[in-house]
């Protein structure tokens, strides 16, 4: 018994003989409470209120138990919820129709075999598990030393935030090297590895609704803590809200996981299929359902029913796990592709203020490179006459007909309470003075112009919207039903709706010509700082400082996909394919999601997404051109980084503000960037060849 740990009440583990099974429940009670804890899912409720210490102690009192061996029937639990899981998550409606499966094929015979291997495999391996006779031969460095798997209480109290992460990292990427992902197609790779934690997730949430065992185990346990914890769990019932708390929590693996991972997948679609197989009379949950029965403490997977899941594998052919794809693994796992240390020139030099050359670009397949035309980007005009911070710029849409297009026309708000209206040819003319919209009660937080130049929106402080009539300045509609200022503003892109955010949680959709509204959208749980419309004009998508990103169906009103990130979102855009969807945040980084087909799609994801990272103080804006592969974001470090859209590169930085960019938007060309800052004044950049 001293081989395993020293007590249940806090003190280090041995470090050797771990399964897959202690590391996915390290894993699971980690994400849940720790990752809670950092995202805010568990501001409720008695978990809570306990500080970080208490935390650390309560996770190490359910771990050290889990891994006891006299508690083999919570041990099953975890084997059956992974069997399930790693099935759930090959989405069975990608098979061909079996007895377990039914649904039209979306593969290869070979692939559909090599699938079928892979499984038979991975089952076979932790039937083995269960009855202690599988041991892992590809460890990954240093994951045995890790205090999220064998520390102490206190061991994992001192550790930072970001270490915690990235050790929960670890043991996933430990578990996905046991089960030899790098086996499956490459189709489905990414997608499994995605989706495998938050299936398992589900499933133990369902667990908690079906298995008094399970239940009794966790209540058991908790009391353990309680007796060092008496001061935050006195009573049976705090003991029973920790219990439906977590039970809350698994059910919800978005609002926890992006600790550890980027939340790509579907909660809500993941569940649909759960919930498809377990109604099926020869549902996954029937074939591993009571699968053994406790021998001397062993757990024995001897009932038929698991024999079945093999026997729908039989014919398939058997595929060898490689040292070689082990070493791929981790190779992928070290350095992955995305943030190659080759993409980096660090000898780069430094650039002249207020000028970038765009450096390292790849060539693009099948067209010219960027790169080799070498561009360069300046500041040729510095726009003045705002009295406070520029918090907001817009460009009027141009015409594609160069005979007959219309003046560059550059809008900008500020917290002088006025907007401002600049109508040049030529956006490196030597400035005139604008057009002031000065009948404004309240500061301006956000500008819009209609994609047919003939109206301007606001977003007020005062909670209201203003609908103005650009050609004239004449005012048409005051919008009310915000109950607190209005952050963002966006036209849809054929300039009949209007939508707005606010800092009441929601977003509201207007009727631009008799500013009627049309809708309310509900479904944040904070400030809605940006709203953006699809190209198309069927899609909403909104960021909010409660650290999601959500997609919303225009016609329906109805949401459609919700996006986690780890810190509040500032800013968002999507590309004029509306395939890469880029957010900013106050953790200093942008994201990528690269979003598969329409977002609106049914049975489509986002693909892992890629974070930028450069700004050294909070991004506040984001704006993709909408003629090349170029993202711009602004910062309250005072500068305007340029990204690769496609690789996710920096390609310069652009300085020459003197306080923070809060707003950055293309020409409609992608010719002309212009950039807003709290040194109230707009700049035009331009890029040259």
């Amino acid at each position: 018994m001293n081989d395993i740990m020293n007590d249940l009440d806090g003190n280090t583990l041995s470090n050797s003989n771990k399964s897959v099974l202690d590391e996915l429940s390290a894993l699971i009670w980690g994400t849940s409470l720790f990752g809670g804890q950092i995202t805010g899912a568990l501001n409720s409720g008695i978990l809570g209120e306990l500080s970080l210490a208490q935390l650390s102690h309560l996770f190490i009192i359910w771990r050290n138990a889990t891994f006891l061996p006299q508690n083999s029937r919570v041990r099953l639990v975890f084997i059956e919820a992974l069997i399930k899981g790693i099935i759930l998550a090959l989405h069975p409606n990608q098979f061909q129709q079996t007895d377990l499966f039914s649904a039209s094929t979306a593969l290869k015979g070979s692939e559909y075999s090599q699938i079928q291997a892979w499984l038979k495999r991975r089952v076979t391996a932790l039937r083995q598990e269960a009855f202690g006779t599988h041991e892992s031969k590809c460890w990954l460095k240093n994951i045995t030393q890790s205090p999220m798997l064998c520390g102490s209480a206190e061991e994992i109290f001192n550790l930072d935030i970001r270490t915690r992460s990235h050790q929960l990292q670890d043991l996933k990427k430990q578990i996905e090297a046991e089960l030899y992902i790098d086996a499956l197609p490459e189709q489905i790779r990414n997608i499994f590895r995605s989706d495998w934690l938050p299936c398992i997730s589900l499933i133990l949430s369902e667990t908690l609704h079906k298995n008094k065992l399970f239940v009794d185990f966790l209540k058991d346990e908790t009391e353990n803590f309680a007796a060092f914890q008496w001061d935050v769990i006195s009573t049976i019932e705090d003991i029973q809200n920790v219990v439906h708390q977590i039970k809350k929590l698994l059910h919800h693996p978005q609002n926890y996981l992006s600790f550890i991972q980027i939340v790509d997948f579907d909660t809500e679609a993941l569940y649909q299929e759960l919930q498809k197989i377990d109604n099926k009379d020869s549902g996954l949950s029937n074939l591993i359902k009571d699968v053994s029965q406790s021998n001397n403490q062993r757990i024995s997977l001897t009932d038929t029913k698991v024999e079945k899941v093999l026997e729908l594998l039989e014919n398939s052919q058997e595929i060898e796990d490689s040292t070689s794809k082990q070493k791929k693994i981790e190779e992928d796992l070290t350095n992955p592709p995305n943030f190659s240390p080759s993409r980096y020139n660090p000898e780069r030099k430094r650039v002249p203020v207020a000028s970038v050359v765009l450096t390292g670009l790849p060539v693009t397949r099948g067209e010219s490179s960027l790169n080799a035309m070498r561009p360069i980007w300046r500041c040729i005009n510095t726009l003045s006459g705002h009295s406070d911070s520029v918090v907001s710029v817009a460009f009027g849409q141009q015409n594609s007909d160069p005979e007959l297009r219309s003046p560059y026309l550059v809008v900008s708000g500020s917290w002088d309470k006025s907007i401002n209206i600049w109508q040049l040819k030529n956006l490196e003319q030597s400035q005139e003075l604008p057009n002031s919209i000065t009948d404004n009660s309240a500061s301006i937080y956000s500008v819009a112009i209609s994609p047919d130049r003939q109206f301007l929106a606001t977003g007020c402080a005062n909670s209201t919207v203003r609908l103005w009539h650009l050609p004239t300045n004449r005012r048409l509609h005051i919008l009310t039903g915000h109950s607190v200022p209005i952050y963002s503003v966006a036209f849809s892109p054929n300039g009949e709706i209007l939508a707005s955010g606010s800092g009441d949680q929601t977003i509201k959709l207007w009727q631009v010509s008799t500013g009627e509204l049309l809708g309310t959208l509900i479904g944040h749980s904070s400030f809605v700082y940006s709203v953006t419309f699809s190209p198309d004009g069927e899609l909403l998508v909104s960021g909010s400082t409660d650290k999601t990103i959500k997609i919303w169906q225009l016609k329906t009103q109805q949401l459609v996909r919700t996006l986690i990130g780890n810190s509040p979102v500032t800013s968002v855009s999507l590309s004029p394919n509306s395939h890469i969807l880029a957010s900013a945040s106050r953790d200093e980084t942008i994201k990528l999601w690269q979003i598969q087909g329409s977002p609106s799609e049914g049975g489509t994801r986002a693909a892992p997404t890629r974070t930028l990272r450069g700004h050294t103080a909070e991004v506040l804006c984001v704006a993709i051109s909408p003629r090349a592969p170029v993202l711009a974001s602004g910062s309250h470090d005072k500068t305007i980084k340029l990204w690769h859209l496609e690789t996710g590169e920096l390609m310069g930085t652009l300085t020459g503000h003197f306080d923070s960019v809060n707003a950055v938007a293309f020409s409609s060309d992608g010719h002309f960037l212009a950039s807003g800052s709290h040194d109230k004044t707009v700049k035009i950049w331009r890029h040259f060849y």
